[in-house]
């Protein structure tokens, strides 16, 4: 689950800015203060990490609402010039919490690992956050902006960073960090990140009961392994030169790409096998490297691809609604997403949007949501033309008869006013229900999902505006949901 974000040089932002995402995060303030800039930045974190669109305008799930106008219109500054100086970084950190979960395996081959003589298990020894930093700059070059770098961190301690140089053709994975001292600042020490505290020590991963008896200490895998490959490792820059070109933030769903040639050749006093153990060495350890800079990356990819944002003013659906045959994550800003997902959803969602929409332990708005269904006749069916005509059975000859297995059923979402049995369509009642309508459906479908809601106060009564407070509560308590509430309702806030 994503548990933070931290905004550089985005829109109005220009230094860092932090946010804690909790359970139920509220954003409120005056207007043009900043609340939308965290929403967007969301946005564009998904384009980066899911389309590698950098330049992004419109947005995955903004539908038309969300329109960032392209890198020199969200870079800070508001002055194309200042958006294509080559010095300035567009930075977005995001913060995941990784304590109950793996990170995405590349599915490397551990046995070749036993030349190490020890078993390589796990070179994760108990991490509980990883984050995953991306800056954005322009390339000169290629009149474009590129990823310069990505880094990934291990409970707030870097351990690797993806570089790539702005013309696009040199990318490399470096393992050193920067510390700065914290009286002097022009003092620095550069640091390397393979002695990470978190990751598994080769004595711990003995496979003897005695760890004392590891003839390779307190050295970390990662450490201990890529001193066993010292052709991935310049002498010079502690770093991993990637194959290919491009921006530093490679695809996710295959593994990092080295040259592996400089380990085919025989060495002195090597044979061929020998050589192929040590290619192969190499390989797996890359493969492992992939799992602790790439998987956190797809985590927050995947974290993103389940974002869902509301926006601010939700449509009224028509009185024949028909939803697309293909869901489009763009719809929910508009509040029709919701609806589509009631029309095709369980009962069991519209039995609970109905029960907290009517019910007076909830809203108790004095109406309720239900699903209807309906038979789909022709017509020009001879025998529905005599029921139209008020035609008895007795009138319908023997060949005259309608096959209703074969008649097609349809459903449409009613509300239903309480103690009734009237069914009306949303233009039938106050705006204030087609409003507060995709704010439930928001809340209660699916599980375990970054939201985004943006003024769920809208048009509804400040007595309802309380009650919605505990329907955020239950997403937290049965969906599990992360939401992210920006809204200027006093009776909400408290």
């Amino acid at each position: 689950m994503i548990t933070g974000i931290t905004i550089e040089n985005f829109k109005g932002i220009r230094e860092p800015v932090h946010l804690d995402l909790r359970p139920i995060t509220l954003l409120f303030g005056a207007n043009s203060a900043g609340k939308s800039t965290i929403l967007h930045a969301l946005h564009y974190a998904r384009e980066v990490f899911e389309r590698h669109n950098l330049d992004a305008d419109q947005t995955i799930a903004g539908g038309k609402y969300i329109d960032l106008g392209g890198f020199q219109h969200f870079m800070n500054g508001q002055d194309k010039a200042l958006a294509m100086d080559p010095q300035k970084q567009l930075r977005i950190r995001v913060d995941l919490n990784v304590s109950s979960k793996d990170l995405p395996s590349f599915d490397p081959d551990l046995s070749v690992l036993s030349t190490l003589e020890f078993v390589f298990d796990s070179i994760i020894k108990s991490i509980s956050t990883a984050s995953v930093e991306v800056a954005i700059g322009w390339s000169t070059m290629e009149s474009c902006p590129y990823v310069t770098s990505t880094t990934v961190f291990f409970d707030d301690i870097e351990f690797a960073t993806i570089a790539a140089t702005p013309n696009l053709r040199g990318v490399a994975v470096r393992f050193t960090r920067v510390i700065i001292d914290p009286i002097d600042a022009t003092k620095k020490t550069e640091v390397s990140t393979l002695d990470h505290p978190s990751l598994t020590r080769a004595a711990e991963a003995w496979s003897d009961d005695d760890p004392s008896t590891c003839p390779y200490g307190e050295q970390s895998l990662t450490q201990l392994g890529l001193s066993r490959c010292q052709h991935l490792l310049s002498a010079t820059s502690g770093q991993i030169d990637l194959s290919g070109k491009g921006d530093a933030l490679p695809p996710l769903d295959r593994p990092l790409e080295c040259d592996f040639e400089p380990f085919s050749s025989i060495e002195d006093n090597e044979t061929a096998y020998d050589s192929f153990q040590r290619k192969n060495l190499a390989q797996q350890l890359v493969l492992a490297l992939s799992e602790l800079i790439l998987g956190p990356c797809q985590l927050v990819r995947d974290g993103l691809r389940e974002f869902r944002y509301l926006g601010p003013l939700r449509d009224t659906p028509a009185r024949v609604y028909d939803p697309p045959r293909f869901p489009d994550p763009s719809r929910w800003s508009s509040g029709l997403g919701a609806w589509d997902s009631l029309y095709k959803g369980k009962d069991e969602l519209v039995n609970a949007v109905g029960q907290w929409l009517g019910d007076e332990s909830h809203l108790n708005s004095g109406c309720t949501l239900e699903r209807r269904f309906y038979l789909e006749l022709d017509a020009a069916d001879p025998v529905v033309r005599k029921l139209i005509n008020r035609q008895a059975f007795d009138g319908v000859d023997d060949d005259d008869q309608v096959d209703f297995s074969q008649v097609p059923m349809k459903s449409h979402i009613a509300i239903v006013p309480m103690n009734s049995d009237m069914e009306l369509r949303p233009h039938d009642v106050g705006i204030g229900i087609s409003q507060v309508v995709p704010v439930i459906v928001t809340a209660l479908d699916g599980e375990k999902r970054l939201l985004a809601i943006e003024q769920p106060e809208l048009h509804i009564h400040p007595r309802l505006q309380a009650a919605i407070a505990d329907l955020f509560i239950e997403a937290i308590h049965k969906q599990q949901h992360c939401s992210i509430i920006e809204t200027h309702s006093e009776h909400l806030i408290l």
